[in-house]
C-alpha cells in the first residue's frame, strides 16, 4: 500500500512538474505583445495599431473561444490597420488578461473591454466579433450601441442551440476533478491533439501554415486559461437565451457574415436567424467556407468592414 501511494504521488508529481513546464514554454513562446490596462481592478492585454489620427472609425476587434489577440490580429489586424485605428484585446480571464469570478458573464466582457476602450481614448468604434467574440460583440452591442459606428458579426453565436458542451470544458468546473484535469491531463493531452484539432476547425478550409506557433493557441493550455474559456463555454447558452430577445432593440449599423460550410456555429440557427431580427442587418453568405472564415476569407471580410468605415473597395 505505502509503495503504491508513493508510486501514485510520484505520478502526480511528475504530471504537474509537466503542466508548469508547458506553461512556462506557452508565455516564452507567445509572450505578451500588448500592453497592460487597469479596468475595475482587473488588468487587460490590449494591442493599439494602426494611425490613430484616421478619420475613419476605429476598429475593435474580438476573438472567439480558445484563442487571444493574436488569432484576430492575423487574420485582419494587420491588414486593416494600414489605415485605420484597430484595437486588439485578450477577452478577460483569456491570453494576458485578467477577470473576476463572474467574468464568464457576456455583460463583464463587454463591460471591462468597454472600459479598456474608454481608457484608450477610442470613441463610437466598429466592433468586429468572431465567434464567442460575436456573442460578446452582441453584448456589447446591446449595451453600448449609441457609442458605437457600427457591429461586424462574423460566424457569430446569437442564439439558443440544441446539444451540449465537451466532456472537458464541464468536468473543467467540477471542484476537485477540475482541478486535476487542468493541471495533469490537458498539457500532455493539449500537445497530442492540438493540430489536428485546429484543422477540425478550420474545416474545409486549410489552416494559415503555422497557425498554431503563430496564433499562440498553446496559452490556451495554462491552468487558468482553460478555466477561463471552460466558464466561458459552459455558461454562454443560458447567457445566450438570455440576451436573445433584446436583438430586436438594435439599430445600428450590422453586418453579419458566415460561411455556409461552417459545422461549429450553424448559420441557420444563429447568423440567418439575427439578420431577420435585426432591422436593416445585412447578410453575406460565403459559399463553402466553414469556421474560421475570419482567416480564409480576409478580403471579403475586409472589404465588409471598409464599406462600414465609409472606405469601400
Amino acid at each position: 500500500m505505502r509503495v503504491s501511494l508513493l508510486i501514485a504521488l510520484f505520478i502526480v508529481a511528475a504530471l504537474t512538474g509537466l503542466s508548469g513546464c508547458a506553461a512556462w514554454s506557452a508565455q516564452k513562446s507567445a509572450p505578451a505583445i500588448g500592453t497592460l490596462i487597469d479596468v475595475e481592478g482587473e488588468r487587460l492585454h490590449v494591442m493599439d495599431i494602426g494611425p490613430r489620427d484616421s478619420e475613419k472609425p476605429p476598429l475593435l476587434l474580438i476573438h472567439g473561444a480558445s484563442v487571444n489577440l493574436r488569432d484576430m490580429k492575423m487574420a485582419l489586424g494587420d491588414s486593416l490597420s494600414t489605415d485605420h485605428r484597430v484595437i486588439l484585446i485578450d477577452r478577460p480571464g483569456r491570453g494576458y488578461s485578467t477577470r473576476p469570478d463572474d467574468g464568464w458573464r457576456l455583460e463583464t466582457q463587454a463591460r471591462l473591454i468597454k472600459g479598456a476602450v474608454d481608457a484608450l481614448g477610442v470613441e463610437d468604434p466598429v466592433v468586429v466579433g468572431q465567434s464567442f467574440g460575436g456573442a460578446v460583440a452582441l453584448r456589447y452591442a446591446l449595451e453600448y450601441q449609441d457609442e458605437m459606428s457600427g457591429l461586424v458579426l462574423l460566424a457569430a453565436v446569437s442564439h439558443e442551440w440544441p446539444g451540449g458542451i465537451a466532456w472537458y470544458n464541464k468536468v473543467s468546473g467540477w471542484p476537485v476533478a477540475g482541478f486535476f484535469l487542468r493541471r495533469l491531463v490537458i498539457p500532455p493531452y493539449a500537445s497530442l491533439s492540438a493540430e489536428k484539432n485546429v484543422a477540425a476547425s478550420f474545416a474545409p478550409d486549410a489552416p494559415p501554415e503555422g497557425y498554431y506557433e503563430k496564433s499562440g493557441l498553446s496559452l490556451l493550455f495554462r491552468p487558468h486559461d482553460f478555466k477561463s474559456n471552460a466558464a466561458d463555454i459552459s455558461h454562454l447558452k443560458a447567457e445566450i437565451i438570455a440576451q436573445q430577445p433584446r436583438y430586436e432593440g438594435l439599430s445600428l449599423p450590422v453586418a453579419i457574415v458566415t460561411g455556409t460550410s461552417d459545422s461549429t456555429v450553424s448559420p441557420d440557427l444563429h447568423s440567418k436567424q439575427l439578420a431577420t431580427e435585426i432591422d436593416g442587418a445585412s447578410l453575406t453568405l460565403v459559399p463553402d467556407t466553414g469556421h474560421a472564415l475570419h482567416h480564409s476569407q480576409t478580403g471579403v471580410i475586409t472589404d465588409i468592414i471598409r464599406a462600414m468605415t465609409g472606405n469601400g473597395a
